[in-house]
């Protein structure tokens, strides 16, 4: 998540600069990260993941279950289940809906998709009867997870981690000499 890892072998054409060849042609720095931010940059995937884990889990045991539903004029135009699978009532040009992601994160992502391409009011209960349907008793409300239920991520969120990644690599430029170029 917050890192690139990989062991796949890739070929390579042209000229090969090594990390410190660039640091040096370019009036760069190359700075090992903190072991803390390290361990805190772990701890966050890993609360992060055990956190969707457990949404996936709510919306597999409830694959059928109306996350929300987008409706113009009081008819349906579209429809998001908490697995993250989706229905729109016509074909709309262009769309595409995102493929990552599973359970509340995808539901959440496709849902604002599908407001971005057609218009209308998002309604998270009561939900209206689909087309062909005289009543909508058999749409089961959403299992929506209670937020309190799921793990708790306690790791600062990337952005702080971002912010004292950036001071210590300013931190290692200043030691080096390199001073910061003014933009404009």
């Amino acid at each position: 998540m917050s890192r690139i890892e990989g062991s796949a072998w890739f070929k390579i054409q042209g000229p090969v600069t090594s990390v410190g060849q660039l640091v040096e042609q370019k009036k760069m720095v190359a700075f090992k990260l903190p072991e803390h931010l390290q361990a805190e940059l772990a701890m966050h995937d890993q609360q992060v993941d055990a956190r969707q884990q457990a949404n996936q889990a709510a919306a597999a045991a409830n694959p059928d279950r109306v996350f929300a539903q987008i409706v113009k004029n009081g008819q349906v135009v579209a429809m998001v289940y908490d697995s993250g699978s989706a229905y729109t009532q016509q074909n709309v040009p262009g769309l595409k809906l995102t493929e990552d992601f599973a359970g509340q994160s995808l539901a959440d992502r496709r849902l604002a998709e599908l407001m971005r391409a057609v218009s209308g009011t998002v309604i998270y209960d009561n939900f209206l009867p689909l087309p062909g349907q005289t009543s909508a008793t058999d749409i089961t409300s959403s299992s929506k997870v209670d937020q309190s239920l799921l793990p708790k991520v306690t790791a600062r969120g990337l952005s702080d981690m971002v912010d004292e990644i950036n001071a210590a690599r300013d931190a290692a430029r200043l030691a080096a000499g390199i001073t910061q170029k003014k933009a404009g």
